[in-house]
């Protein structure tokens, strides 16, 4: 997922996840980091909502969002089927700025997934040894220390008593990653805002009727040549407006609007020039 940086905390029921989760979340949150999380509820009929209350009302009245809004507290209820979701999906409704996203449970999506760093929860050797073969890039164990021997090079931490060791163990992890999403997100802002610039230009020439394209003044009558060069000067608004909207909601966009900006100001600023010689 582009610019996104993730950890998971996974493992079986009751083996300290959730302990593990605040202890990142708050030792993350000291060093400057902003974090969220998401939390996997396997019960099918559990809602965070409050049965007699104002919103649980709305939702059984058939509203398919619910926006609580409190003096400290802003909670978007969804009714939706999250069965079939995607990683991709989820991670999709943290903001954009949040630094890192902590997921805990979601093994069955995460589970292969190279670029996710994994801690895993244990309470027996056994489940250490399920763990080896079922999830790929375990940054550590924590829970169970075996007594014996566990052929691994995976460290084991005691989240409890060590948390200052598990977040260091982390912050170590994702510190670049991080670092590389905000330089990323500048770059982007500063894309952003240049094109959007270049964009209001060329809207107040074409609407001044002062604009060109590609060489050919600019007319709304019969004349061949001037309908070909306002449907090509009409083409480059419509695809610049339409990836300004996108730009800072979609990642995928936003990495093609990055990748393709280079030709795009080039595309303007013939459009500028020309429109001066006119």
């Amino acid at each position: 997922m582009f610019n996104r940086v993730i950890v998971s905390v996974v493992g079986s029921s009751e083996s300290g996840k959730t302990t593990a989760v605040e202890a990142l979340i708050k030792g993350l949150t000291k060093r400057g980091y902003t974090v969220a999380s998401a939390k996997r509820i396997p019960e099918k009929e559990f809602t965070i909502d409050t049965e007699g209350k104002d919103t649980w009302r709305h939702a059984t009245a058939g509203a398919s969002t619910v926006l609580s809004v409190a003096p400290n507290e802003l909670t978007n209820i969804k009714k939706v089927d999250t069965t079939k979701y995607s990683l991709e999906q989820i991670v999709a409704e943290f903001p954009d700025e949040v630094d890192i996203i902590i997921l805990e449970g979601f093994k069955a999506l995460v589970g292969q997934d190279m670029t996710i760093p994994k801690i895993v929860a244990t309470k027996t050797v056994n489940e250490i040894s399920e763990a080896l073969k079922r999830y790929k890039n375990i940054l550590t164990f924590i829970g169970h220390i075996p007594d014996g021997k566990v052929e691994t090079e995976i460290p084991f931490l005691d989240a409890l008593k060590e948390p200052e060791k598990l977040v260091d163990l982390v912050n170590k992890k994702v510190a670049v990653l991080v670092e590389r999403k905000r330089k990323r997100e500048e770059k982007i802002t500063i894309i952003d805002r240049r094109t959007n610039i270049a964009l209001r230009q060329l809207r107040s020439r074409h609407n001044k009727k002062r604009c060109s394209c590609h060489g050919l003044k600019f007319k709304r009558g019969k004349n061949k040549r001037g309908r070909e060069g306002f449907d090509s000067h009409q083409a480059i608004v419509k695809r610049l407006a339409s990836s300004s909207d996108i730009l800072g909601f979609r990642e995928k966009a936003l990495l093609k609007r990055e990748r393709r900006f280079s030709a795009t100001v080039k595309v303007i600023d013939t459009s500028l020039n020309l429109s001066k010689t006119t």
